[in-house]
């Protein structure tokens, strides 16, 4: 762009005419625009570092596997809200509010009622998790203290919905909540009616601390910006939820159950695997857009496993999850030179809910389970050193349209 007098055009330095100062002036670089926020760093926070080079997921300072197999998701959440792991007077206190809490409010059971045998368990938690307003005099406070007394009830009534709907969804009478029960056991209780087994019992926590925060995913980032506006850890949960139901986020382990047996048997995965990359299909529970190794939850989850298989004597599943990870990865290194695909969560994942006997219609309402202690972490360090979360966009339309009277429109 070059200036004179006053005058601006484009085009190459032409002098005008009689003389005259000419003012060349560099056309100011359109912005680059990272397609999903890719390399973007959008917080600083002490929840959690995801290092995919190496492989890492720290947790509040703890590397996952220094957690993995110690603690109950009790103990995580904790950490997670409060920076420091809880002492055994904290803890008690903890889980005696958490299971005070699993009442969920009559306005609540009788929507979820109505609206359980109309959707899939995604809808209706998001749906049934908007309300837990209900009950709540402070749910608007701004507080973080209030804020972390809610988290630890929403951390409890999440599983409550998610078990309650699936009932009702199939015609079973609900199951009340047992107060001497922790997280993982009472879920399974109220899912089935039946005191779980031990060894269920601990898989399933296995999980819920594998998938209990992963940095500024998309889910986590939404609940972010939803508390960004000052609003409150309701609402921002019940975004959340609906970001995590997507499958490009949080909707994959049932597709992984269902590749798993469609193999079959291990020396089934070379060829299954190469006629579908052949055909231009994703291999599930393979990549990831920050790990350039195997994901460290897929590491803990496979641990996990191999400790319930020798509880329950069945590898089946087990071998066949290994075979298919050691061939996947050998197949893609070949056909997808320099990609870097390795096993992600969601391969362990769909094989440790399924052995507890989670329906594979629950494996993402589990995921939500799991990711509501992350979630409110991160809601709650929001509140904390507050700022509207409120990027830019480059338009890129049409400019110096012209109304056209409605009756002259082509």
């Amino acid at each position: 762009m070059y200036e004179q007098d006053g005058r601006r055009w484009a085009g190459g330095p032409a002098i005008p005419r009689g003389g005259g100062h000419v003012t060349v002036q560099q056309e100011k670089p359109a912005p680059q625009v990272a397609k999903g926020l890719e390399g973007i760093v959008a917080a600083a926070t002490n929840i959690a570092e995801v290092d995919g080079e190496r492989g890492r997921l720290t947790l509040r300072g703890y590397d996952i596997t220094e957690l993995a197999g110690r603690v109950d998701f009790e103990e995580v959440a904790f950490l997670l809200w409060h920076g420091r792991l809880p002492n055994r007077a904290e803890y008690n206190t903890l889980r005696q509010e958490m299971a005070a809490a699993r009442d969920l409010p009559a306005p609540l059971l009788n929507a979820l009622r109505e609206i359980a045998p109309l959707g899939e368990p995604m809808h209706v938690l998001q749906s049934g998790a908007s309300m837990l307003f209900a009950g709540d005099t402070d749910v608007d406070s701004l507080s973080v203290e209030s804020a972390r007394r809610r988290a630890a009830r929403l951390l409890a009534q999440v599983p409550a919905i998610v078990a309650h709907s699936w009932r009702l969804r199939n015609g079973l009478d609900l199951v009340a909540p047992r107060p001497e029960h922790g997280l993982a056991q009472s879920f399974l209780h109220m899912l089935e009616g039946e005191e779980p087994t031990q060894a269920r019992v601990a898989g399933l926590n296995s999980y819920l601390v594998a998938v209990s925060e992963h940095g500024l995913n998309a889910s986590t980032f939404t609940a972010r910006v939803v508390i960004s506006t000052d609003s409150d850890l309701v609402s921002a949960l019940s975004a959340a939820i609906g970001a995590l139901k997507g499958p490009k986020h949080g909707g994959v382990p049932g597709p992984v159950l269902q590749m798993l047996q469609a193999i079959g048997r291990p020396e089934n995965a070379e060829s299954w695997i190469r006629n579908e990359l052949s055909q231009g299909r994703r291999i599930m529970g393979f990549g990831h857009r920050i790990y350039k190794v195997r994901d460290p939850r897929a590491a803990i989850l496979s641990d996990a496993a191999e400790r319930y298989a020798d509880s329950t004597g069945d590898r089946e599943l087990l071998r066949l999850a290994r075979a298919v990870e050691e061939t996947t990865v050998r197949v893609l290194a070949e056909v997808k030179p320099g990609r870097d695909l390795y096993a992600n969560v969601e391969l362990y994942a769909a094989l440790m809910l399924h052995a507890v006997d989670i329906p594979s219609a629950l494996f993402t309402p589990c995921f939500a389970i799991g990711r509501t202690s992350g979630w409110t972490a991160h809601m709650i360090e929001q509140l904390e050193d507050n700022r509207l979360i409120r990027p830019s966009s480059v338009y890129v339309g049409p400019r110096d349209l012209r109304w056209v009277p409605l009756d002259q429109r082509p």
